[in-house]
């Protein structure tokens, strides 16, 4: 058996060497589909299914609070929340918190001052993710005490990057957003939790709270032996329920969502690499499909070659394995080929990766996909090379061996050829529909009013972190800030300047309810809404008109009457006819030492919650009365302002040479990253639908071919009985026309079903957008009949005398 294999590899091997052509375009076209295959299998293993680097990571939940007026299904808790949760718990063994806000943190000393990310934990957060340091310890029983010293643990990057690698890191003091925190150990190079890039973890002081809020933390905790993860959550809903009974003016329809950790991570991801893998897999199939169609025509050429040897005594048998074995040498090649194809397809990932792809760093070529390739390579063999295998051992000896015979196969192939074509059609105009909602959603995406006004690329962000403590306070934080601002309104090329804590389109700095002074809020409590804190000057600065009253001025201190703006959006839903004069306080009724605000102006409507979201309702405060140590300086040239990036580096370190920039950015970047995401996942399955197009091309185009050369001799008796070439090329491009009718006809009901999937990816697109179906339905069509059209040309020249002699 083993001998007999040998040969049938090198039989297979000499016969695609004496077929190169052949050969090259079947490797190809299983290259692209096993690459783009295996390219994308690992993306999907390294994301979703590759197993996270915590030991029994199926036993870690992650704990959120969902409640209204907030509605967010994945909300962070206060302390107060978290502190009442671990009292009643009996799930979990070492309830842990950590802060979601605050992940940046302004490192000074031991060098040059820079933003790392991290997180502040408390002293079960090591012991419950198992993880262990490679040198020194991690946080101890008692540390996150409010009276614990303050300490900190780094990643490996931050101890070469900062100490050189040396031993003597541990016990070294580094400043963290102004506070000395003393080094303990240092992590592994790939822990990175709870964020892709963290760098350091200090110890949070868990402080007794006074009120509810605010909610800046994330729950975590390890599930004791034996409770599973749906006993957790029924836990977590009676706890839930009591918290909201506890506090009914905070809280209504609590519920505290439990959710593993694996999804917690990559949870918001699952769709798009869902929709992405089964767009690649219709690549494999049109690709199979294809190579299928070559073999078909292929068999034609040597009917003559596997009658001879059925007559000679091979068996049916022995010609079906011969002919599987020349397929799946050839999808192994196709796969050899595909692994470098996947190789670059990973790097192109990596390298336009939008920046929310979750654990991108595990994305890689390994032994999962190696043997994924493998798998694939030899699946794809036998299922393009078993149908024209059988067929060619079915063969008809008598009319086949006759001389000048014809054999009955030569139609059944036809047939069966213009079967695998209409599928190839079908299953490329399912892709381009979805490439063409994508793209379609895109830009109408990009075509979205932001709020502000004239050119993006005139506005300049730098986010400015003033890493001296002493900037805590407030009245030195907000002198410094007058400071440089004086002094950057002072530069060439600086029309106007400003701070802000927030940045559209897509970076809200705080988010909250609100009290509107003589009104009565809604049984469930007024919505949370954006809340931006900006310097005066900041909506000329951005572009955004005032519509009614007045802006900020310097005069609205710390010492003056309280004041607030809205937007446009606010004013209408909330305000009635007249909002100004009317007074708003921040938060709900849970914080009535906070003060009414008079309402002075009324701002145009800005998104700062993402273009595809309707968060335009915000209400804004001035810094001067809402001290926020870390900003955004904003600046508007009458040139590029990306120009001006360096000159303001000098004139903020000028001020204070500790200051952490790490954030500098026209808007037009802003809005541009923005959409990276939609972006990423339309070119993405544009690529894939353009492979899947250019497959279709070539079997359209190779089945009319085979058909013009096997019906040469009609054609000529046509020609000479009368028929015009016009009559000869309707013929052939009839035929195309019927087959990418069919497969249009086909691919639009599957169309139909896919799209489904793709529900949450568009933005103001329907999954049944009637102009993106018929653009792609009626540009395929056009496609096939430009395909047909060569063969049909060629049959127009067809010589009848040479057609009827052959």
């Amino acid at each position: 058996m083993l001998e007999e294999l040998v040969q049938d590899v090198r039989y297979a091997a000499r016969t695609l060497r004496k077929n190169p052509g052949f050969a090259a375009v079947a490797v190809l076209a299983l290259a692209l589909g096993i690459g783009a295959n295996t390219a994308m299998f690992s993306v999907v293993y390294g994301i979703l299914l590759r197993p996270l680097p915590y030991p029994d990571a199926e036993r870690v939940a992650v704990v959120y609070i969902h409640f209204l007026p907030w509605d967010n299904p994945r909300g962070n808790m206060s302390m107060a929340d978290f502190m009442d949760w671990k009292s009643q718990t009996t799930s979990f063994e070492e309830p842990s918190l950590y802060a979601v806000a605050g992940q940046r943190f302004d490192l000074t000393g031991n060098g040059a001052s820079e933003q790392v990310y991290g997180a502040s934990a408390t002293s079960g957060f090591f012991t419950t993710l198992r993880a262990h340091p490679i040198f020194g310890r991690t946080f101890l029983p008692g540390e996150d005490q409010p009276a614990s010293p303050r300490v900190a643990v780094i990643g490996a990057s931050l101890w070469q990057r900062r100490f050189g690698g040396r031993a003597d890191a541990l016990g070294q003091i580094i400043t963290l957003n102004g506070v000395p925190c003393t080094v303990i150990g240092v992590m592994p190079a790939g822990f990175h939790f709870p964020r892709a890039g963290s760098e350091v973890w200090t110890n949070l002081a868990l402080v007794p709270p006074h009120r509810r809020g605010p909610f800046f933390y994330r729950a975590f905790g390890r599930l004791k032996p034996g409770v599973t993860m749906q006993q957790a959550q029924a836990e977590a809903n009676a706890i839930g329920r009591r918290i909201e009974q506890a506090n009914p003016t905070v809280y209504r329809r609590l519920d505290l969502p439990v959710m593993s950790i694996r999804d917690a991570l990559v949870g918001s991801v699952r769709t798009p690499l869902v929709v992405m893998i089964c767009a690649v897999s219709l690549v494999l199939l049109i690709a199979v499909v294809n190579v299928a169609n070559l073999m078909l025509a292929r068999a034609t050429v040597r009917e003559r070659e596997m009658a001879l040897r059925l007559s000679l005594g091979a068996g049916r048998g022995r010609l079906v394995r011969q002919l599987l074995t020349e397929s799946v040498l050839l999808s192994g090649l196709g796969g050899l080929a595909g692994l470098s194809l996947a190789y670059l397809g990973i790097q192109f990932l990596r390298a336009a990766n939008p920046g929310d792809l979750p654990r991108i760093a595990d994305v890689r070529l390994d032994g999962a996909v190696f043997a994924f390739l493998l798998l694939i390579s030899l699946l794809t063999g036998i299922l393009f090379g078993l149908a024209p295998a059988l067929q060619s051992a079915r063969a008809d000896l008598s009319s086949t061996l006759k001389e000048g015979g014809r054999s009955t196969a030569g139609a059944s192939r036809q047939r069966t050829r213009g079967v695998l074509v209409v599928s190839e059609i079908a299953l490329s105009l399912m892709l381009l529909v979805g490439a063409g909602l994508l793209l379609r959603s895109l830009l109408r995406l990009q075509r979205v009013d932001a709020g502000f006004r004239g050119a993006p690329e005139r506005i300049l962000a730098l986010t400015i972190s003033p890493a001296n403590g002493r900037y805590a306070d407030e009245p030195t934080g907000i002198a410094f800030y007058a400071r440089l601002l004086d002094r950057v309104r002072q530069l060439p090329g600086i029309e106007a300047a400003s701070l802000s804590d927030g940045l559209p389109p897509d970076q809200e700095a705080d988010a909250d309810s609100f009290v509107i002074q003589g009104a009565q809020p809604p049984a469930e409590g007024n919505p949370v809404v954006t809340v931006d804190t900006v310097s005066p000057g900041y909506f000329r600065a951005m572009g955004i008109p005032v519509l009614r009253g007045r802006d900020f001025t310097e005069h609205d201190g710390a010492e003056s009457p309280p004041v607030a703006m809205v937007s446009e959006a606010f004013a209408r839903r909330f305000l009635g006819g007249n909002p100004l004069a009317q007074r708003l306080k921040q938060s709900g009724p849970s914080m009535p030492s906070l003060p009414f605000r008079e309402i002075v102006g009324v701002v145009a409507d800005v998104k700062y919650t993402g273009l595809e979201s309707n968060g335009q309702i915000a209400y804004y405060l001035p810094y001067t009365q809402n001290y926020t140590r870390r900003t955004f300086l904003v600046v508007r040239s009458p040139l590029n302002a990306a120009n001006l990036a360096p000159m303001l580096r000098r004139e903020i370190q000028a001020v204070d040479k500790d200051v952490v920039i790490a954030y500098v950015s026209t808007l037009e970047q802003a809005v541009r990253d923005s959409v990276a995401r939609p972006r990423f996942d339309a070119i993405l399955l544009m690529l894939f639908a353009g492979v899947a197009l250019l497959l279709a091309v070539i079997g359209i185009y190779g089945v009319i071919a085979y058909s013009v050369a096997q019906r040469t001799h009609e054609i000529g008796v046509r020609m000479a009985l009368g028929a015009r070439r016009a009559n000869v090329l309707n013929l052939v491009l009839g035929q195309g026309a019927r087959l990418a009718v069919v497969g249009i006809g086909v691919g639009l009901a599957g169309a139909f079903a896919f799209t489904r999937l793709m529900r949450t990816l568009l933005f103001d697109t329907s999954v049944q957008d009637t102009l993106t179906f018929a653009v792609v339905a009626g540009g395929l069509f056009a496609v096939a009949l430009l395909a047909s059209l060569i063969p049909a040309h060629r049959a127009t020249r067809i010589d009848p005398v040479s057609a009827l002699r052959s």
